[in-house]
């Protein structure tokens, strides 16, 4: 947060609370929702039972792939001697299907695109058929398993959305250790950090703002109301996998969805029994910097659980550099009946980091800070009444307290820079800013599978937002928001080749009102897998729109300076985007590249309207245009070796400036700190017990701002190289040597906050 934005902050001086003013009738309008699609989930899977007269018999069954996980969706098939079709079913979301058969002897074929089919298994039915498990074959390029993309488990080779999946195997292979780091490596994504670790980190996906991606951990929103997060508070530990949807995504996870989705799903346990599975990790490195984490884990028949404690320590080579943060993770699942379980997950990410302020333009500023305190948990109640109808109910709530101050004037500076100089001196000046809020959410998923490959889907939530913003100590904002939302969805497949996901939401905001996002998604399969260098085409293409609701503060705020207003309409965004997936060699290789083209509109802006006082409020008046490609690949070369790498292309355009005094936001001018260039590569060798890597990342250069009066308009563009090397002693543990920017190259993401220079660590890791 820059020293101007916290000192308008601080001057909030009303303490009267907020409310929604249209939530009268909200609550009746969920609860009627909620027990409209209960009503309608029992009718229809009441008439999709099939008629249990004559001789036909219940034939049960599960599909995994050879490690034993679960494979949904997959097309099985049972064709009698005469080689006609005796049923066909999807697996749901546990991989378990049930087909109805007459006595006689059958063929069971099982079709899953990315995986080797299993084909003419026999099988024999009778009263006494045992339970069928049929297994698939992954091929060398890992298929996922996705649930962001279409709110239910889906195979990726299923889904029409750009989506990306990041394993907590593979960040602990690459050696990173935040978040943010890991996302560099998606196409797409830009991040941006404001000098060394724990300073604020924002994140842009395909040209929109920093506010303008929902990010969730275990279903539970991160972001503050209105959009922003800050991924310096966001570390890797107990994380099991990241899933990044790109596009517009209101349709299913309402505002601030408006250019994708982050989801983060922490660690389960997994190891056979009860008993405590220890884990530990120890590391240390230059910048004075160490890292320490523990946990346990352990499964049983009907309890799962998983723990752990992490903390780390640096301080950047920078006076007032130093950054700790401390996360507590938990996720307890208990299976208290057969399809019936409850889960309950919590994480807590707290830390403090000094705020030395753009110190490659002037002195750093030896006493500001910035300390935070992220709560997220919920309690989750799944029951899968039949193979066929899943419901879910959940209570979440994320609770953020971020506290800025910098509690003495260190007098006046001018900045200067190489041949630039400020015309005149800037001011240090006291302040402390408090930005506390809390979400809350209540919802209700309904998740059927019909005849014919369709999955439908419907849901209900209701949201609060409070929060707390300004100065503590001069009567800050209270405010107070409720939402309400539904959602219907429509999965379907035809001949396993054509699939297919529509659907809409409608939300209905405190502030700004009633709002429809839809959403389509397509995929088509146009090459199946063979047996020469062509494996998998698949072709996709999305339709959506996405909706972002106004801040605290633009909606509430009562101060002269800066006066909220309630009459703010939604920022929205309209998307689409095609592109192609190829896989190659029995799948040792897989390419995509993907075409984007965003519109976002209605964006919130400040307006001075008198300017003897310098009064002001919010209108919607900004229009950005993103367009563009994204290309990513990996490939197995053989012998140990595997390259990956992604590339982005990005056109994007100011339609409609929000602030036409700054050339940075002018009419025409390039989006800020988005580059039109960016890609990485990814280059691993893992000869024995050895894993060798090199990463480099290269940005170009970009629009960017020193806001000091410099006349700094652009970012020149950098490259960094970070190598990586391990050693595995044991199936459980391993040493490892990470070295960061080994070129020692010169670059700040942020004009005035230089990045790290070269920098390495040196670490063990046991049971992870």
């Amino acid at each position: 947060m820059t020293k101007r934005h916290a000192l308008r902050e601080s001057r909030s001086s009303d303490r009267k609370t907020y409310p929604d003013r249209r939530s009268a009738t909200g609550s009746q309008a969920c609860i009627a929702a909620i027990a409209l699609i209960f009503a309608w989930s029992v009718i229809a899977v009441a008439q999709a039972r099939p008629d249990a007269a004559g001789k036909s018999h219940r034939v049960a069954g599960r599909v995994s792939d050879q490690s034993g996980a679960a494979l949904p969706r997959v097309l099985v098939q049972a064709r009698d001697k005469s080689a006609r079709l005796a049923g066909e079913v999807q697996t749901n979301g546990r991989g378990e299907f049930a087909l109805d058969l007459d006595e006689g002897s059958y063929l069971i074929t099982a079709v899953l695109a990315g995986f080797v089919p299993l084909k003419d298994k026999v099988l024999e039915v009778n009263p006494a058929t045992p339970p069928l498990m049929l297994q698939l074959q992954i091929p060398a390029v890992e298929q996922q398993v996705v649930v962001t993309a279409t709110a239910t488990e889906a195979p990726i080779s299923q889904v029409g959305s750009s989506t990306t999946v990041i394993s907590g195997d593979q960040l602990s292979r690459e050696g990173v250790i935040s978040v943010a780091d890991a996302l560099r490596r998606v196409a797409g994504l830009t991040l941006v950090q404001s000098g060394g670790t724990g300073q604020v980190t924002s994140l842009f996906a395909r040209g929109g703002e920093s506010d303008y991606t929902k990010i969730l951990i275990d279903g539970i929103a991160l972001n503050e109301p209105g959009g922003s997060y800050n991924f310096a508070n966001l570390s890797i530990a107990d994380i099991d996998r990241i899933e990044i949807v790109r596009g517009p995504q209101s349709a299913l996870f309402g505002s601030d969805a408006m250019a994708g989705v982050i989801q983060v799903f922490t660690h389960r346990g997994t190891s056979e029994g009860l008993a405590p599975k220890p884990r530990a990790l120890v590391e240390g490195g230059t910048f004075a910097s160490y890292r320490y984490a523990a946990g346990v884990e352990g499964k049983g028949m009907h309890m799962d659980y998983s723990a752990s404690f992490s903390r780390s320590d640096t301080d950047n080579a920078v006076p007032n550099g130093s950054s700790n943060q401390e996360t507590i993770a938990g996720n307890l699942g208990v299976a208290i009946s057969k399809g019936a379980e409850i889960r309950a997950v919590f994480r807590s990410d707290t830390g403090r980091t000094g705020v030395p302020g753009q110190y490659a333009f002037q002195r750093p500023d030896l006493d500001s800070s910035y300390r935070h305190r992220d709560l997220a948990g919920g309690l989750t109640f799944t029951h899968q009444a039949t193979n066929s109808w899943t419901q879910k109910l959940a209570y979440t709530v994320s609770d953020s307290r971020q506290f800025s101050e910098d509690p003495v004037d260190s007098g006046s500076y001018v900045p200067v820079y190489e041949d630039h100089m400020a015309p005149y001196p800037l001011t240090d000046f006291t302040y402390q800013t408090l930005n506390q809020t809390r979400r809350q959410k209540i919802s209700y998923q309904s998740d059927l599978s019909l005849p014919h490959g369709h999955i439908i889907t419907g849901g209900a939530e209701f949201e609060r937002e409070t929060g707390v913003v300004g100065d503590p100590d001069a009567d800050p904002l209270h405010a107070i928001r409720n939402n309400y939302g539904g959602f219907l969805q429509d999965q379907w497949a035809l001949r396993n080749r054509f699939f297919a996901a529509a659907g809409v939401r409608l939300e209905n905001n405190g502030n700004f009102g009633f709002f429809a996002a839809p959403r389509l998604s397509l995929a088509f399969h146009l090459h199946q897998p063979g047996g020469g260098i062509w494996g998998l085409t698949k072709l996709k293409g999305n339709f959506g729109m996405g909706i972002k609701e106004p801040t605290l503060i633009e909606s509430f705020s009562n101060s002269p300076y800066f006066r909220g207003n309630p009459d703010l309409k939604p920022e929205k965004s309209v998307s689409f985007d095609a592109g192609v997936e190829q896989r190659f060699g029995s799948g040792r290789g897989a390419m995509e590249v993907t075409y984007f083209d965003n519109r976002f509109r209605n964006q919130i802006g400040f307006v001075t309207t008198d300017y003897t006082t310098f009064a002001g409020t919010f209108f919607n008046i900004g229009k950005t245009r993103a367009r563009g490609v994204e290309l990513a690949f990996r490939q197995d070369l053989g012998w140990q070796w595997e390259i990956s790498g992604a590339y982005t292309f990005l056109n994007g355009k100011i339609l409609e400036s929000t602030n036409g005094f700054d050339p940075v936001y002018a009419q025409g001018q390039q989006l800020l700190r988005r580059p039109r260039h960016s890609a990485s590569i990814d280059l691993r060798w893992q000869p024995g017990r050895w894993t060798l890597g090199a990463f480099g990342r290269i940005v170009g250069s970009r629009v960017d701002s020193d806001f000091e009066s410099l006349g700094l308009t652009h970012n020149p563009g950098y490259a960094v190289v970070n190598l990586l090397a391990s050693f595995r002693i044991s199936d459980s543990t391993s040493v490892y040597a990470v070295a960061n920017n080994v070129l020692n190259e010169r670059y700040m993401e942020v004009l005035g906050y230089p990045a790290p220079r070269a920098n390495f660590r040196l670490g063990i890791r046991t049971g992870f």
